[in-house]
C-alpha cells in the first residue's frame, strides 16, 4: 500500500501478507509505565529514592561531572542532602539499571618456552585476558522498549519516492531491510544491529592503558537520535581485551591477536544466533509486543578494523576481491561472499593448498565470529566512513599533499591567509603548514575553500580532479539522497578518475593510485542504497562516545583493575540517565493529559514553528525571522561619514535613499538631506530551524521549486570597517557579501531567483522621515552581476561588481529581502574584479545549487 506523509513524497509499504512489524497480544506496559505504577503504590514517592528535586538535581550533577575523590570531599561539607559518599551511592544504586555486566577470561598458550617452568615439561608461556561484556539481546530489548524513542522509531521498511525519484535517507528506506523482510516469516520485526568498535588510549600524557569499546545501536531509531550522545541511543556492550601476547613470537603474535578478537566477539554475539533465527518477543517503545529478530546489518569501523573483522589482509579490500595493484582503477570487482570465504577458510584449516585463498588475501582465522550469525553478510556490512575515508583520507592525506607539492607550501599558506573571512567558514590566518594536530572539523573547513583557493592559475585537469573529490565528498555528506544525487555522486567520482593522472604529470604524486581509501569510494553509492545515507554510520560518532564510555570512565577509577570500576561507573551513569528520561516522560505525559486528547502537544521552551504559505507558479515565499536589536545600538552617523572611505564607504547612499523614498511614495516631495543622521545595526543573524521555499528558474528547463526544510542553519552578516593590518582589504570587503532577493517581479536571468549584493549599511530612517514608524530596517547594498550560468570548469558562478554609468549599482532594500550570507573568492589573487560564488561554503549552499528539485541540507 502507499500513502503520502509529507507533501510530494509517496510511501510504499510491503504487501500486507508479510505483516512487517506486526504486534502480538494486547498492549502492555512500557518500562516507564511500570516504574510509574510502582511509585503509585509507594505514597509520596515521585523521584525514586530521592527526597526532593534539589536532592535529585545534586545527584545528577555529581554523578555526571564530579569524580569519586571530589565527590567524597564535597559530601563531607555540611550539606543535608547526603551524609557521605556511601549514602549517596546507595541512593544511585536503588535506581533501575539496564543489562548487567559480565566478565569472561580467555587463557591463551603461546609458542615461547616458559623459562621459569621445569625444562623437562617443555611448558609454553601463557597469558590470560579478560573481556567485560553485556548480552546484546538484552541491550536490543532495552533500546526497542525505551519510551523515549517512541517518536523516532520505525518497525518496518518503506520505499519513498518523489515523482520518478527514489528517496533514501533513514535505514528503513534502504534496500537491505526491504529485501530481508521478504525472506523472514510473516509478522517478523527486524532490529538492524549497527556495531562499531575502535581502540582508544585512556590516558593522554602517560601510560599505555587502552580500551577497546564495542558499541551497539539499532537502525529502527532515526539517525539524528542515534548521533545524539545525550539521547543514549547507542549502548556500550563490551570492552575487548588488548593483549600484549609476549607469550608468542613476533611472527605469530599478530595472528594470535586476530584469533583472540574473533573468539571474544563470538562470545559476545552468541545470544544473537538464536534470537536472529527465531526472533524474540519484546515490548517496544509504544507498549506493543513484537517478534523482534536482531540481525547484524552494519559494522562501523576504520579500514584496519574492517580488515580485522573481515579476516583479510590490510593490502586488500574488505568488501570486494580487488587485487592490491588494481585499487587505483575505476573498475567494478566481484564482491566477497561469506559462503565462499568460509569455504576457503575450512579448506585452509584442513591443510589443503588453495591458490584462491592467497589471491583473495584471506587470513585463516576460523571460525570468525560472524560465521554463524543468521541472515547477515559481513562483507555487506562495512558502511561508508566519511571521516577516515573522505575528510581525513582522500582529501587531507592525499589531495592536499599532492597540491602542496605542486603549488608549494608557502604559496598555499599565502592563499589560505588571503581567503575572505566569512561567518561559518574557518579562516586559517596562519595557513595550514603549521598545524600539527588535525581534527575532522578542520578537514571539513579546508574543503569549504580548497577548490576556489586552487583555481587561480591551476592546470584545468587539476581543477577538474579536485572538483570531482570535493563534489563527491559533499554529495556523500547529504542527509537525504535521490536517484539523481546518487548519479551525480557517481559522475563526480568519474571526473576524479578521468583527470587524476595530472597529479603524476605535475609531480604531485610520484607513481600509482593504488590507495585503499581511494578504492573505498567505489563502494559508497551501493552501500547508501543498501543502508541509507552515510551520515548515519560515520565513525565520528563512536569516537565521540569514547569520551563518555572510556576516557571519563577511566578518570573516575583509581587506574587499578580499571575495567571493573569503569563498568560500575557506567552502570550508574546509565541509571541516572534512564531516571532523567523517565522524569521527562512523566512531565510530558502530564502535559498531554491536560491538553485536548485528540490533539496531543509537546511544548518545548524556545521552540517555534512556521506554517508555510501556499506556493504558486509565480510566487516566492520565504519563511524566516531576522532578530535585530529593537533600537539601533550605534551612535547616529552623518551622510558624509556613511559615504566616506573611512566610514561605511557607501558612496551612492544618498541617491539610493532618494530613489527608495520616491518609489515608496511617488506623490511625496520629501528628499533626504546631507546633514541627516542615521542610526545603524552592526549585524544581522538568521535563526536556526528556518524553512525556506525558494523559487528556481533554470535557463534550459521548466519552472520548479526547491524546498529546503527543517534546516539547522545559522548565518551571520556582520558589518565591519576595513582594517589596515589585514593581509588584504579584500577580506573585510567580501566577508559581508550576501544573497539578497532582486527587485520584484523576479527577472528571468536570475538563475536562483537570487542575486548577490554587498551590504554596507543597515539602518533606520530618522523619525522625521515619512512612514518612519512603519518602515522596517533598511540596508544599503551594492549589487553584483546576475547569476547566469555556472562555469564549466570549476562549477562556480563567476560574478563581478555591477555598475551603472561606471558607478556602483547601489540600492536601498528592506532587510526582509536578505536570504543568507554568501562567500566570494577572488578569481585572480590580488585583483578585485571577478569572483567565484562559493557553493561549498556550507551544506545548505551546496544543496541550494543542485540542478534539480531536491529536499536536502548537509
Amino acid at each position: 500500500m502507499s500513502g503520502s506523509l509529507e507533501p510530494g513524497l509517496q510511501y510504499t509499504s510491503l504487501p500486507p501478507e508479510l505483516a512487517a512489524g506486526a504486534t502480538f497480544g494486547p498492549r502492555t506496559k512500557t518500562a516507564f509505565e511500570e516504574i510509574r505504577d510502582e511509585e503509585i503504590l509507594k505514597p509520596g514517592v515521585i523521584l525514586g529514592p530521592f527526597r526532593d528535586d534539589d536532592e535529585w538535581q545534586l545527584a545528577k550533577w555529581l554523578i555526571k561531572h564530579v569524580g569519586h575523590t571530589a565527590t567524597e570531599e564535597f559530601l563531607k561539607l555540611p550539606i543535608p542532602s547526603y551524609t557521605n559518599k556511601t549514602n549517596f551511592l546507595e541512593k544511585i544504586d536503588e535506581l533501575k539499571i539496564g543489562p548487567s555486566w559480565r566478565c569472561k577470561s580467555f587463557a591463551t598458550v603461546g609458542d615461547v618456552p616458559d623459562l621459569e617452568a621445569d625444562p623437562s615439561q617443555k611448558t609454553m608461556m601463557s597469558e590470560s585476558n579478560e573481556m567485560w561484556f553485556r548480552d546484546p539481546v538484552e541491550c536490543v530489548a532495552e533500546l526497542m522498549g525505551n519510551p523515549a524513542f517512541s517518536d523516532s522509531m520505525r518497525f518496518a521498511p518503506v520505499k519513498v519516492t518523489e515523482g520518478d525519484e527514489e528517496v533514501v535517507d533513514e535505514m528503513w528506506t534502504g534496500s537491505w531491510w526491504w529485501e530481508l523482510q521478504k525472506r523472514l516469516s510473516p509478522g517478523a520485526t527486524i532490529a538492524p544491529l549497527i556495531f562499531s568498535s575502535d581502540k582508544t588510549l585512556l590516558s593522554n600524557f602517560r601510560g599505555d592503558n587502552s580500551a577497546w569499546p564495542v558499541y551497539l545501536t539499532v537502525g529502527n531509531i532515526d539517525k539524528e537520535t542515534r548521533r545524539s550522545v545525550n539521547a543514549h541511543a547507542t549502548i556500550l556492550i563490551g570492552y575487548l581485551p588488548i593483549p600484549k601476547f609476549v607469550c608468542f613470537s613476533k611472527k605469530e603474535r599478530s595472528f594470535a591477536k586476530y584469533r583472540l578478537f574473533h573468539q571474544c566477539m563470538s562470545e559476545l554475539t552468541r545470544s544473537l544466533i538464536e534470537a536472529g533465527k527465531n526472533g524474540m518477543y519484546m515490548v517496544c517503545s509504544d507498549g506493543w509486543r513484537r517478534l523482534v529478530h536482531p540481525i547484524l546489518a552494519a559494522y562501523v569501523a576504520d579500514y584496519p578494523e574492517q580488515c580485522l573483522v573481515a579476516c583479510c589482509k590490510e593490502n586488500r579490500c574488505p568488501i570486494c576481491t580487488c587485487a592490491p595493484t588494481e585499487r587505483g582503477d575505476h573498475l567494478p570487482h566481484a564482491p566477497r561472499t561469506q559462503d565462499e570465504t568460509l569455504r576457503f577458510m575450512r579448506r585452509q584449516q584442513a591443510g589443503e593448498k588453495d591458490s584462491e585463498f592467497e589471491e583473495h588475501g584471506i587470513r585463516a582465522v576460523y571460525p570468525p565470529f560472524w560465521a554463524h550469525l543468521p541472515h547477515s553478510d559481513i562483507f555487506q556490512s562495512f558502511t561508508p566512513d566519511l571521516l577516515h575515508q573522505l575528510h581525513k583520507g582522500v582529501f587531507k592525506d592525499h589531495l592536499v599533499s599532492w597540491c602542496t607539492e605542486i603549488i608549494g607550501k608557502l604559496e598555499l599558506d599565502k592563499r589560505f591567509r588571503m581567503m575572505p573571512d566569512v561567518h561559518g567558514v574557518r579562516h586559517f590566518k596562519n595557513g595550514i603548514s603549521s598545524v600539527s594536530q588535525w581534527t575532522g572539523t578542520e578537514h571539513k573547513e579546508m574543503e569549504k575553500v580548497f577548490l576556489g583557493l586552487i583555481c587561480d592559475g591551476a592546470d584545468p585537469e587539476m581543477v577538474r580532479a579536485i572538483r570531482g573529490v570535493i563534489d563527491f565528498t559533499y554529495y556523500a555528506s547529504l542527509q537525504s539522497h535521490t536517484t539523481t544525487t546518487l548519479h551525480l555522486m557517481e559522475q563526480a567520482l568519474d571526473a576524479f578518475h578521468a583527470h587524476k593522472q595530472v597529479f603524476i604529470r605535475l609531480e604531485g604524486r610520484k607513481e600509482h593510485f593504488n590507495i585503499p581509501k581511494i578504492h573505498s569510494l567505489e563502494h559508497h553509492v551501493p552501500f547508501i542504497r543498501l543502508f541509507g545515507t552515510a551520515d548515519g554510520f560515520n565513525t565520528e560518532s563512536p569516537e565521540r562516545l569514547h569520551i563518555d564510555f572510556a576516557k571519563n570512565a577511566y578518570r573516575a577509577s583509581n587506574h587499578k583493575d580499571y575495567l571493573r570500576q569503569m563498568t560500575t561507573w557506567l552502570q550508574r551513569q546509565e541509571a541516572v540517565a534512564r531516571h532523567a528520561a523517565y522524569l521527562e516522560w512523566r512531565v510530558a505525559a502530564v502535559s498531554t493529559s491536560v491538553s485536548t486528547p485528540s490533539l496531543p502537544s509537546l511544548v518545548l521552551s524556545g521552540s517555534s514553528s512556521t506554517t508555510p504559505a501556499p506556493v504558486g507558479p509565480d510566487s516566492l515565499v520565504i519563511h524566516k525571522r531576522r532578530p535585530l536589536a529593537k533600537v539601533p545600538p550605534t551612535r547616529p552617523a552623518s551622510v558624509s561619514y556613511i559615504c566616506s572611505a573611512a566610514g561605511h564607504n557607501a558612496s551612492r547612499f544618498l541617491p539610493a535613499l532618494t530613489t527608495f523614498l520616491y518609489n515608496l511614495n511617488p506623490s511625496s516631495r520629501f528628499e533626504p538631506r546631507t546633514f541627516d543622521t542615521f542610526r545603524s545595526w552592526k549585524q544581522i543573524v538568521s535563526v536556526p530551524g528556518i524553512r525556506l521555499i525558494l523559487f528556481v528558474q533554470h535557463l534550459r528547463s521548466s519552472q520548479i521549486y526547491l524546498v529546503v526544510s527543517g534546516l539547522s542553519l545559522r548565518t551571520s552578516i556582520s558589518l565591519s570597517f576595513e582594517l589596515a593590518n589585514r593581509t588584504s582589504t579584500l577580506q573585510a570587503r567580501l566577508s559581508k557579501a550576501c544573497f539578497s532577493l532582486s527587485s520584484f517581479p523576479l527577472h528571468i536571468e536570475f538563475v536562483l531567483g537570487l542575486r548577490v549584493a554587498q551590504i554596507k549599511f543597515i539602518f533606520h530612517v530618522p523619525a522625521h522621515y515619512p512612514s518612519s514608524s512603519t518602515l522596517p530596517p533598511l540596508a544599503y547594498v551594492e549589487w553584483f552581476t546576475p547569476l547566469r550560468a555556472r562555469n564549466e570548469l570549476d562549477g562556480y558562478y563567476h560574478i563581478s561588481r555591477s555598475t551603472r554609468r561606471e558607478l556602483p549599482y547601489a540600492e536601498i532594500i528592506t532587510v526582509d529581502r536578505i536570504v543568507r550570507n554568501a562567500m566570494l573568492i577572488p578569481k585572480k589573487w590580488g585583483e578585485d574584479k571577478t569572483y567565484l560564488l562559493n557553493s561549498h561554503s556550507d551544506g545548505h549552499a551546496f544543496s541550494t545549487e543542485l540542478p534539480f528539485q531536491h529536499r536536502n541540507a548537509c
